[in-house]
């Protein structure tokens, strides 16, 4: 009985996220269009195209992981500080080679995450204020430890790994890495929700009793989400590097809050239950074209913040207003 009602739940979901990413579309394509008129055809030339690319791959990669946590009906607002610790850690571990140096920061990532899931899923304490709590620890760790500034790969006579370097400079058939490797991450999300750990991920954040009663491991399945979540944020902290060439404890600073963003525009219930990858591809290309046009109108960089605050709160507002009338 528990099982069917949650079967039911997930396809009556599937049927409304498919209508929401619809009108997300819709939302998309007349910020790109008005973009355009505003800026006389530049934003549509290739070369403008590919720069928002380069500037959003690493929020995109981010906001993806803040969706499996989001997904289970909790938030991590930690994934920002632990992106900054581990484009420090990076460069510090420049010497060990690109293997070792993301390894450490996988560790590093995983354990921050492996404490966000533990805390939250067992003692039971609001995510909100355990990610907040092990954002603070994390941003802490990486200014004692790049002595309060920021860190060059070419320090001590090492140089970062040259694959890494290359990264943001090549490409594959015309394709800039970065790209590619932005498809290949949201393609394999797309993927990972069709498993079985997938579709629990929704059970849970659709009704979390529900889903116990129904066998399914809550407290397993929420520690991946964080666990992954964490890890995500920390091995995006090598695209950072890659990208400036050096590592920052300030980087990121409005990462989890933007990553939160995208997938609330996205068309993602902060309640849990409902989000797509295609939605949250689309809520970062909303955020990339709306920071694009208030920098073509010329809107100060101090009142960029609070447009998107009331962009967040509209796309919060008609998700809410839509799952109620659904």
């Amino acid at each position: 009985m528990q099982a069917t009602s949650m079967l039911d739940r997930i396809r009556s979901n599937s049927t409304f996220e498919t209508h929401a990413t619809g009108r997300i579309l819709g939302v998309f394509v007349v910020l790109v269009t008005l973009a355009s008129l505003i800026s006389g055809g530049v934003f549509l030339q290739p070369n403008n195209l590919l720069n928002l690319g380069y500037q959003n791959i690493i929020l995109l990669v981010v906001s993806l992981g803040q969706l499996l946590v989001i997904l289970t009906g909790g938030i991590d607002l930690s994934v920002g500080a632990i992106h900054a610790l581990c484009s420090v850690l990076i460069v510090l571990t420049q010497d060990y080679g690109l293997a070792g140096s993301l390894a450490v920061a996988a560790i590093a990532s995983g354990l921050l995450g492996w404490i966000n899931g533990l805390i939250v899923t067992y003692v039971r304490l609001p995510s909100f204020v355990v990610t907040l709590g092990i954002a603070q620890i994390a941003g802490s760790l990486a200014t004692v430890i790049s002595r309060g500034g920021t860190v060059y790969t070419g320090w001590g006579g090492a140089a970062i790994h040259p694959v890494l370097k290359a990264f943001y400079k090549q490409g594959l058939l015309g394709i800039p890495y970065p790209i590619l490797f932005g498809l290949l991450v949201a393609g394999l999300f797309t993927l990972f929700f069709r498993t079985s750990f997938g579709h629990f991920m929704f059970a849970i954040g659709g009704n979390r009793r529900a889903a116990f009663l129904s066998g399914i491991p809550v407290r397993r399945i929420e520690m991946i989400a964080y666990i992954l979540s964490a890890m995500i944020a920390g091995l995006s902290g090598a695209l950072f590097v890659a990208r400036v060439d050096l590592g920052d404890p300030q980087a990121g600073r409005w990462l989890a809050l933007d990553s939160i963003a995208a997938v609330s525009i996205g068309g993602a219930s902060l309640a849990g239950g409902t989000g797509t990858v295609l939605g949250t591809v689309l809520g970062v290309a909303i955020l990339s074209v709306l920071n694009n046009i208030m920098n073509l109108v010329g809107v100060p960089p101090t009142l960029q913040p609070a447009v998107k605050g009331l962009v967040i709160l509209l796309a919060v507002f008609l998700n809410s207003t839509r799952q109620r009338s659904s």
